[in-house]
């Protein structure tokens, strides 16, 4: 695990949409004689990360992780696997929030306006431990996927789409926060069955799709020809009203920006 680990880094001052005390004093919540509880914490990152888009918080236990993957894939928690990890995403609901800020010269400018958000609204919180983002190279890069069916958020669809019973495909993980707190207390919770008597429109339209590109190898090519890859998220008949904008999705699929 030696690199993996690393300490949440916060920026003490700076403009922040969400009410936030002086510099250098920190945010607060509900604490046990241990730290804060696990709904407790999971309620204040969700409540510093809603204004800029980020929608979707899940608390999980590390373990329900932990135990579906290889060991150089486990979270680096310093409570060990019963510790608490919050799973953050959104829906098209960031997109709105990023654009305006959005620096269109860096390389990469949704990861690292990510970056920035997280550092502005969780920088205080001193339970933090630490954030790894779904963007991070190795040696820290998870198997998001694998974490999102294992923390019990979304299930794997026929056409290897994370399918959420209610926002289907049409959502993105972003990160996951590690916390110094216990995590939930029982088994994983049901993902639901979004899938269920569906006839699976998305295996078919995924099948095409690999005929056409090989994005295991060639990530450059899905950009020339990505519209077979939309069709598999189309596919699915779940979320359809939380469908990405136009703008939205060729800027995920293309990199392409809306004209101003």
């Amino acid at each position: 695990m030696a690199g993996r680990r690393r300490r949440f880094c916060p920026v003490l001052c700076g403009v922040r949409p969400v009410p936030v005390p002086p510099c250098g004093e920190a945010l607060t919540v509900d604490n046990t004689d241990h730290g804060p509880t696990a709904a407790r914490a999971a309620e204040a990152i969700a409540s510093s990360l809603l204004p800029f888009g980020l929608d979707l918080v899940h608390p999980f236990r590390v373990s329900w992780y932990d135990a579906q993957v290889e060991s150089e894939y486990h979270l680096p928690t310093r409570r060990g696997p019963d510790s608490l990890a919050v799973l953050v995403g959104n829906t098209r609901a960031l997109w709105a929030k990023f654009l305006p800020e959005a620096d269109r010269v860096l390389p990469d400018p949704l990861d690292r306006w990510i970056e920035e958000v997280f550092r502005r609204a969780l920088g205080a919180f001193d339970w933090v431990d630490d954030v790894i983002f779904a963007h991070e190279p190795p040696p820290r890069r998870l198997p998001m996927q694998r974490l999102v069916v294992a923390s019990g958020f979304a299930p794997l669809s026929a056409g290897q789409l994370l399918a959420h019973v209610e926002y289907g495909p049409w959502f993105a993980v972003r990160a996951v926060v590690l916390v110094d707190a216990p995590g939930p207390v029982g088994d994983r919770p049901d993902v639901g069955a979004p899938c269920a008597g569906c006839e699976a429109p998305c295996l078919p339209a995924f099948e095409r799709a690999c005929e056409v590109t090989d994005v295991r190898t060639n990530h450059e090519k899905l950009r020339e020809n990505w519209r077979p890859w939309l069709a598999v998220r189309d596919a699915c008949p779940e979320g359809r009203a939380y469908r990405y904008t136009e703008d939205q999705i060729r800027f995920h699929y293309a990199r392409t920006w809306p004209e101003s």
